[in-house]
């Protein structure tokens, strides 16, 4: 087995990440729009839906370039995947702790770490920028609630397109100019 086949990014589990990571961007768009209520049966399934098809589109965003990113990349990766992780699911306050909020920073501060990474590695730059701007609009919305909303908009634009470059031949976020 020669070293690039070593590393050459399991196929089908990538197409699937970009599959999912494209639905679940555009539902995230979506769902910036529906009213929250909290412990609806339905939105939390829409919910859990969104955050299982970002974990999958992170997966996939990771194996596909992940020789690309370099040594920082399985950190920022790990940070991300674990924040995602976390808030799969209802969401849980217990001990007077908001589980969700605390995923969510540990996620969206991940994914920044990665946009880094991938900024400096030349990877899908403009899904790197829509990611370091949900991480500025998700500390924003402390004290400018709307910028909650924003977050979420630029969140799923990133991984739409994700999903859609790693489902192109070329691998490239936007058509190549002739």
């Amino acid at each position: 087995m020669s070293a690039v086949s070593a590393y050459a990014p399991p196929a089908a589990l990538v197409k699937l990440g970009a599959f999912a990571s494209t639905v679940s961007g555009a539902l995230r768009i979506i769902s910036t729009f529906i009213p929250y209520h909290p412990e609806t049966a339905p939105l939390e399934a829409l919910y859990g839906a969104i955050d299982l098809g970002l974990m999958f589109g992170l997966l996939a965003l990771y194996l596909a370039n992940a020789e690309r990113l370099g040594p920082a990349g399985p950190a920022a990766f790990a940070i991300a995947m674990a924040g995602i992780a976390s808030i799969v699911g209802p969401d849980a306050a217990m001990f007077g702790i908001d589980f969700y909020r605390i995923g969510a920073l540990i996620f969206v501060g991940g994914l920044a770490l990665l946009s880094a990474v991938m900024l400096r590695a030349g990877v899908m730059r403009i899904v790197a920028a829509l990611w370091l701007a949900t991480f500025l609009s998700s500390l924003t919305a402390s004290i400018w609630p709307p910028a909650f909303s924003a977050a979420g908009l630029l969140l799923g634009v990133g991984y739409v397109l994700v999903g859609i470059a790693l489902l192109r031949p070329d691998g490239r976020v936007t058509p190549q100019r002739g």
